[in-house]
């Protein structure tokens, strides 16, 4: 009867896995940042267009890791919701908005908060979803 002599070579092999899940991440990363670019609220435009894919990092022999984030200045506010918060003026005594066609001044105003929408994690929900 023959035997057989298995050697894996750690770290080839760890070469080899780094390469397929850099790839395999990279896809997903675009599939997940293209996802939300199609869910993300749309007013002018900008929140989608700040959309970007992570650098893909190795962190151990056979871990791979990356992101997708929306970089404008107010995505978290989109994404996470915001309480209702006062608005104070910076820098006038008071502020000044139009409402309907007469301008009005106030000293503050309560602004109601805004509703969760989470594009980015609804996005990586769904293309979790269609890799199961």
């Amino acid at each position: 009867m023959a035997g057989y002599r298995l050697d894996i070579v750690e770290s080839a092999l760890s070469g080899v896995v780094q390469d397929v899940g850099r790839r395999r991440l990279a896809s997903l990363q675009r599939r997940i940042a293209n996802q939300a670019r199609a869910d993300v609220p749309v007013k002018t435009g900008n929140l989608g267009r700040s959309i970007r894919e992570g650098e893909i990092k190795m962190v151990g022999p056979f871990r791979v890791e990356g992101s997708v984030e929306a970089t404008a200045d107010y995505a978290a506010a989109v994404h996470e919701g915001s309480r209702p918060y006062v608005i104070r003026p910076r820098k006038a005594k008071a502020l000044r908005f139009q409402v309907g066609g007469r301008t009005v001044f106030a000293a503050r105003v309560n602004h109601p908060g805004v509703r969760a929408r989470p594009f980015l994690r609804n996005a990586a929900e769904r293309i979790a979803a269609q890799e199961s």
